[in-house]
């Protein structure tokens, strides 16, 4: 689980240094691409919107994740942990860094003419609350629920048994809002006592070699 983190912050940064070198050799700014220019704005406010809106970017590529059997195959690495703890976070097939981890950053500061040093301290400050959310704390943060997403909401995203009909829910990352405001939360009760994984998980490979190689190779029929 580790091994993808470390690969995903290399690649990242990387990934961040070619954009600007690419667009420093090019003579093209963020600022000339994007649909909104901020650089007027003070430094903390562009921090903000920059927050807000690569969480809501993040929380429709979350259920699309869900939704769509392409991308779910990768993602039940991340939902094949059976007892939530902040190394939770960690755990993801490295497909994940490929088809949309750096993606969405990169869209969000082309469409707000953000610079790749903002995208490192949004990306940090959310890796923080992502390890907050993934840990066996039961908190839900009291009124301010509706508004931030606390390890019990995330821990019923993690959930064996889900509502019927349902791919998945709660799939906000450091806001919850998105998810009340489009109805797929769901905290029936907040004792986080739930079994966690998905149907068939019990066939799934535990193994670090089996579950990079997940989604490549032939699996048995799952139910």
């Amino acid at each position: 689980m580790f091994f993808n983190f470390f690969v995903f912050s290399i690649s990242i940064s990387g990934f961040y240094k070619l954009i600007g070198i690419g667009f420093a050799e090019l003579g093209i700014t963020t600022q000339g691409l994007a649909l909104v220019d901020p650089s007027n704005w003070p430094t903390r406010l562009q921090l903000l919107v920059f927050f807000i809106f690569l969480d809501f970017v993040q929380w429709i590529t979350h259920r699309a994740l869900h939704q769509y059997p392409l991308l779910w195959k990768y993602h039940k690495v991340h939902h094949s942990e059976k007892e939530m703890g902040f190394a939770a976070h960690l755990r993801y097939h490295w497909m994940k860094n490929i088809l949309y981890k750096p993606l969405k950053t990169f869209a969000v500061i082309l469409l707000f003419g953000f610079e790749p040093a903002q995208a490192y301290i949004v990306h940090f400050i959310a890796i923080t609350i992502g390890h907050l959310n993934h840990s066996n704390i039961k908190i839900t943060w009291g009124p301010f629920k509706y508004v931030l997403n606390n390890p019990v909401m995330h821990l019923y995203h993690h959930a064996y048994a889900l509502p019927a009909g349902k791919s998945g829910v709660n799939f906000g990352i450091s806001l919850s809002l998105w998810d009340y405001l489009f109805k797929t939360n769901y905290v029936p009760e907040d004792s986080g006592s739930i079994q966690l994984g998905f149907p068939g998980d019990d066939d799934f490979p535990t193994d670090f070699v089996g579950q990079n190689s997940y989604g490549f190779i032939k699996q048995k029929k799952e139910p």
